[in-house]
């Protein structure tokens, strides 16, 4: 019994300071702010309606509290409280702001998931897309998917394929074949969600991804910050990956939270015909990804996710502030 999710929907990400958080995602990166209420801060990108993306939550620490996805059927939720309970997963009603019903609970590994069916939509994104004169920044377009990291790659892995109906589209594997990273799909991109193993604090966020129309976008992000003095918050310089194929720079927000801005990702029109890619993880090295060097801090320099029950920090941040 699979739960039926459409797609990535969107991501909350802990910030210890609202204003300051609004003014990197908003003022310089170029996100639309829909609405802040209270603790919490809704963006969007450029040619997404829906009420949110991304949502900033005020917080004491960094890091992730929650990934969201939606479901193609309003029923998938009940199915899913279902299922999830057999898998003896943590799971309980979820309030969200124009989410008219939602479930929260935590995957095998420990990464904080939200299920929704119905978001409101505050805007029609093939007009919205138009309005070049509102339009700064890197002007983020959607989000794109997410990485995690975790201890057990292989049974994640099978819980979003057995579970959510993901597939992989490519992966890294060590010298004994075994699965270091693996690309989920389900939308049919080259991935919404990639699992990684790691051995140290898990689970982590490495980082949320967000697509833009081109590379001169990525370069405005990065010329944008660097004329504000914030060139801490330029992690990497433009390079292009070998998974996903696509043109990219990462930055961190003035926490510590890792965002990715990239273009040109593929799209998987026949998954029955495109079997996984499986590359040695050797490929990913300091002299270069496809090209550029790989930035490995992406990897293992990574941000703890929230209990959400307790809404405290699971673990300990490897970011160094």
């Amino acid at each position: 019994m699979l739960i039926d999710v459409l797609r990535l929907s969107h991501a909350c990400i802990r910030v210890t300071n609202l204003e300051r958080a609004l003014y990197f995602y908003r003022d310089l990166l170029g996100f639309i702010e829909t609405e802040t209420k209270g603790e919490y801060a809704y963006l969007r990108g450029i040619e997404e309606g829906q009420h949110h993306s991304l949502v900033l939550k005020r917080a004491s620490s960094p890091g992730l509290s929650y990934l969201g996805f939606r479901v193609r059927r309003a029923e998938e939720l009940d199915k899913a409280k279902e299922l999830i309970e057999k898998y003896n997963l943590k799971v309980r009603k979820f309030k969200e702001e124009a989410v008219e019903d939602a479930i929260i609970f935590e995957s095998l590994a420990g990464i904080p998931i939200v299920l929704y069916y119905n978001m409101e939509y505050v805007a029609d994104p093939r007009i919205q897309r138009l309005q070049f004169s509102i339009q700064r920044g890197a002007r983020p377009v959607k989000i794109d998917h997410a990485v995690v990291m975790v201890n057990n790659i292989d049974k994640e892995y099978e819980f979003y394929h057995n579970v959510f109906g993901f597939y992989e589209t490519e992966g890294y594997i060590d010298n004994e074949g075994k699965r270091v990273i693996a690309f989920l799909t389900k939308f049919g991109h080259s991935h919404e969600i990639a699992i990684g193993k790691y051995d140290k604090n898990v689970p982590a966020l490495s980082h949320i991804n967000y697509s833009v129309q081109n590379v001169d976008d990525i370069i405005r992000a990065a010329d944008i910050l660097g004329s504000k003095g914030l060139k801490k918050c330029v992690e990497t310089g433009v390079f292009k990956h070998r998974a996903a194929s696509t043109i990219t720079a990462y930055f961190r927000d003035l926490d510590g939270n890792r965002i990715e801005l990239s273009s040109q990702d593929y799209f998987i029109l026949d998954p029955d015909k495109l079997p996984p890619l499986e590359y040695p993880i050797s490929l990913l090295s300091a002299e270069g990804d496809f090209w550029g060097p790989f930035p490995f801090s992406v990897l293992n320099d990574v941000m703890p996710v929230e209990d959400i029950f307790t809404g405290e920090i699971k673990t300990e941040s490897h970011y160094k502030r």
